[in-house]
Formats: structure tokens, C-alpha cells, sequence
């Protein structure tokens, strides 16, 4: 898998206080499940190959994926590359992710992460 990540290399990118700890907690966290430095957990901006593709057509984690879907790649043995992106600044309207928003997000991904560790994960078999 590929990831555009804000933070690689200066991307320059600042969100809220609440948003920045949740990112700093969750890139922490993730970064010791699978035994890699994951800076930007939370990016939508995504790519994985065939074999990626088959194994989140099997078993996708639901609400907010992003953070789950690198600890479910490295389970099965798949690697992730992020590549830095910038993002630019909102010009138009307000965003949906607010205080309790986010305090909301980082509960529900704490447990996700919790429950993952102790879930089995199914078998996806390359393609002959």
C-alpha cells in the first residue's frame, strides 16, 4: 500500500490541537503494532495492489478504516510506502470534525485497535 501522507519531509500540514495529539497518538501507537514508522495513520489518500485489493474486499474495517487497515496489512505480511503530499488549506466551508468529534474518534479507534489485537484475521491467498 501507498500513502500520501501530510507529514513526510515538512508537508507543513496543522490541524486542530485535538486533531495533532489524536495523529501523534494514533502514528505512536500504530508504528509499534507493525514494526514500522507510520507517520500519517488517518490519510484517505490511499493506493494498494492486487493482492491488497483482495484482502480489503475480504475483511475492510468499517467506520473510520484508515488506522485499522495498516495494522490488518502488516497481519498479513504486506507492505506499506508513504509518499509525501500536500495538502492544501480549506478554502470553502467548515469541516464536520469538531472537539467531540475527534475526542469520539480517537475512543472508538483506541478500541478498534484493542480488539484487533486479539481478533483472527482470515487467509487471503494470492492468485495462482
Amino acid at each position: 500500500m501507498v500513502v500520501g501522507t501530510r507529514f513526510v519531509e515538512g508537508g507543513g500540514y496543522r490541524g486542530t490541537r485535538v486533531r495533532r495529539v489524536g495523529i501523534h497518538l494514533f502514528a505512536a501507537l500504530v508504528s509499534l503494532m507493525v514494526r514500522q514508522r507510520v507517520t500519517d495513520t488517518t490519510s484517505g489518500f490511499r493506493a494498494v495492489n492486487r493482492l491488497g485489493i483482495r484482502l480489503f474486499a475480504a475483511d475492510y474495517p468499517h467506520d473510520y478504516p484508515e488506522v485499522e487497515a495498516t495494522v490488518l496489512l502488516s497481519r498479513h505480511g504486506l507492505k506499506m510506502v508513504e509518499v509525501p503530499v500536500v495538502m492544501r488549506v480549506r478554502e470553502e466551508g467548515n469541516s464536520s470534525i469538531t472537539t467531540l468529534r475527534s475526542v469520539y474518534y480517537m475512543v472508538k479507534v483506541l478500541l478498534a485497535l484493542f480488539v484487533g489485537l486479539f481478533r483472527r484475521y482470515p487467509k487471503i491467498l494470492e492468485e495462482e
